[in-house]
């Protein structure tokens, strides 16, 4: 079978690097501390909560850990939902009392009175319940002495509830702090920012930020090379090319990597000509993504990431006219960029983040400026 996968989270086991990332997330999750994980998507953070939760049950069997996936979520009940279905999917010696519990369960906790404004609709029966499964680390740890570690991923998509939950929620979280440890981890940037750094929303400087960058070229090196060599292969002189357009895209490089797989016969080794076929097929797959992304742009925003994809610099007056853009308006279009998680700032240079997208408009695949 071909051992590189693109399509799906890893497996604790198969995620290449990220110890720095896990050994943060790990020890303040242990040490009773809140963290939030920011990253773009496609980028690894659902494959790195899992092997934060996996190295937490072998350092601390005395700790539960809880998944929750918010994407898509639209009101009130549907979060409750994702809660109490995250619960039933629990395995262990408190599955049967948690079973017990989500049947009757009823509301214990009321939100404090912290200054928060919860709005009033969720004092109906859904906000009251889902205020009960938000508490159940407390019950969990009243019952079995285990504390819980909770990831909350796609987070941000509590934002889009009507009325949004952030506030009830934090009313609850807030008082667990013997009890439980929160990841919160989302792939919206911008409002993980607007979550957690401004000032009127409840979860203001409430985790620890924790940011994914680029996996390392030797890192990447050393597992495509023992994958292929694993299955009879040999990367050879397709390897180069490969971490060059990867650029340390997790997903990125391991889609590349299976299509050069596929094309590299048992006991032969890939060179030139196979990447290119490669690169073909990877281009063939993800036309539709890159189209429907550089369409959902708006003009400016077009020419910021052509600016940079040619190798210009936002900074430049040259090249912003150029590409016809006012500083201010490179500048917004930018902040937008980011924001979404279409660019990154590393080490204060703005970078595309999908460098799939980044050769297909340098490349002249759009009419870019």
């Amino acid at each position: 079978m071909n051992p590189f996968v693109y399509s799906r989270p890893l497996s604790p086991k198969a995620l290449v690097d990220r110890e720095g990332e896990t050994g943060t997330l790990l020890d303040l999750a242990l040490g009773g501390h809140n963290s939030r994980l920011s990253a773009p998507r496609r980028y690894g953070k659902t494959s790195l909560i899992g092997k934060v939760f996996a190295d937490a049950d072998d350092r601390d069997r005395l700790t539960t850990v809880v998944y929750v996936n918010f994407a898509g979520v639209l009101s009130v009940d549907d979060v409750a939902r994702r809660i109490e279905r995250a619960y039933r999917d629990l395995r262990g010696p408190l599955r049967g009392w948690l079973e017990g519990a989500l049947r009757t369960l009823r509301p214990t906790v009321a939100p404090p009175g912290t200054g928060l404004s919860v709005a009033p609709s969720l004092e109906s029966a859904s906000g009251e319940r889902l205020l009960a499964l938000l508490d159940l680390p407390r019950r969990v740890h009243e019952r079995s002495g285990r504390r819980c570690l909770v990831a909350y991923d796609e987070f941000q998509e509590v934002l889009a509830t009507s009325p949004p939950v952030d506030g009830a929620m934090r009313s609850v979280i807030e008082q667990h702090g013997e009890h439980a440890s929160y990841v919160f981890a989302g792939s919206h940037p911008g409002m993980m920012r607007t979550l957690f750094s401004d000032r009127q929303r409840p979860f203001y400087g409430q985790a620890r930020p924790v940011e994914l960058l680029p996996l390392r070229a030797s890192d990447l090196a050393e597992d495509i090379s023992e994958q292929f060599s694993r299955t009879d292969r040999e990367p050879a002189e397709a390897l180069g090319p490969l971490l060059d357009i990867a650029a340390g895209h997790p997903q990125r490089a391991m889609l590349l990597a299976h299509h050069l797989w596929e094309r590299t016969p048992v006991g032969g080794a890939a060179d030139e000509g196979t990447f290119q076929m490669a690169l073909e097929a990877v281009y063939a797959e993800v036309a539709d993504l890159l189209t429907q992304t550089w369409a959902a742009l708006d003009p400016s925003e077009r020419r910021v990431l052509a600016l940079v994809a040619y190798g210009g610099r936002i900074t430049s007056q040259r090249d912003r006219e150029s590409a016809d853009l006012a500083r201010s308006t490179a500048r917004d279009a930018l902040g937008r960029l980011v924001a979404e998680g279409h660019m990154q700032e590393i080490d204060g240079d703005p970078v595309i983040v999908d460098p799939l997208l980044a050769r297909w408009v340098a490349g002249g695949r759009q009419a870019a400026l």
